[in-house]
């Protein structure tokens, strides 16, 4: 292992669950390097040790954080025989990929 430290940097975080990151608490997650500085992205708590962090996971689809640093959203199967509103389930999904995408930012 080697350590390396750099000097003046901005960190950005994105969490899950809290605004401020605690004292002496580890979180899973992903770091990147970004020309404006460092981004922080805590993933989801299903799982231990997953390759792939799951940034966001809904009703209708999922965003990971792809080790080649991409992002990629997941969509998840939808009983048809329930879906009474067509329209309606459409704004759901695309409500809920706003908010995946807010993630992004």
């Amino acid at each position: 292992m080697q350590k390396k430290t750099y000097n003046d940097i901005q960190l950005n975080c994105v969490f899950q669950n809290v605004t401020e990151l605690p004292e002496s608490v580890c979180l899973p997650g992903m770091i990147s390097r970004h020309k404006d500085g460092f981004r922080f992205e805590e993933s989801c708590h299903h799982r231990s040790c997953q390759r792939n962090p799951k940034l966001f996971d809904g009703n209708y689809c999922s965003l990971v954080h792809m080790q080649n640093g991409k992002y990629q959203i997941h969509m998840k199967t939808i009983n048809a025989s329930q879906v009474t509103d067509r329209n309606q389930l459409a704004f759901n999904v695309y409500s809920e990929l706003l908010t995946a995408f807010s993630i992004i930012d």
